[in-house]
């Protein structure tokens, strides 16, 4: 298995799906890391696992005038030291832009929501 390389260094044996395969998600990664120990005590009684990851939304790049963007990284360190310490210049962008799409449709729309011009589907509301 493990066979003496040059200058003192071992090598690690082949388990048959690199790091960055499980990244990637590669066909087998999943039963390969669960083989290996890494996922069979999930769900084991007594044995504490980590939340499962909550999926990022897919962002499109937006531009927003200089002093606008620097307000917005001053308000998000400010929150983060009131009580929001992983709070992201993304995130309050979401939730700013948010308010501010209630607060129109609300306003002008009679709570409803506006038409759709774009090339979203239905699933994507």
């Amino acid at each position: 298995m493990a066979d003496n390389r040059a200058r003192g260094l071992t090598r690690r044996p082949d388990f048959g799906v690199s790091a960055e395969d499980r990244l990637l998600g590669a066909a087998g990664a999943s039963e390969a890391t669960r083989s290996h120990g890494a996922l069979v005590a999930r769900g084991a009684p007594g044995v504490q696992s980590a939340p499962p990851p909550v999926a990022t939304p897919h962002r499109r790049p937006l531009k927003v005038a200089d002093p606008l963007a620097d307000e917005l990284r001053d308000a998000v360190l400010f929150l983060r030291g009131k009580g929001r310490p992983e709070l992201t210049q993304n995130q309050l962008l979401d939730e700013i832009i948010g308010d501010g799409l209630a607060r129109i449709r609300e306003k002008d729309n009679g709570g409803n929501l506006f038409p759709v011009h774009s090339k979203r589907t239905a699933a994507q509301k």
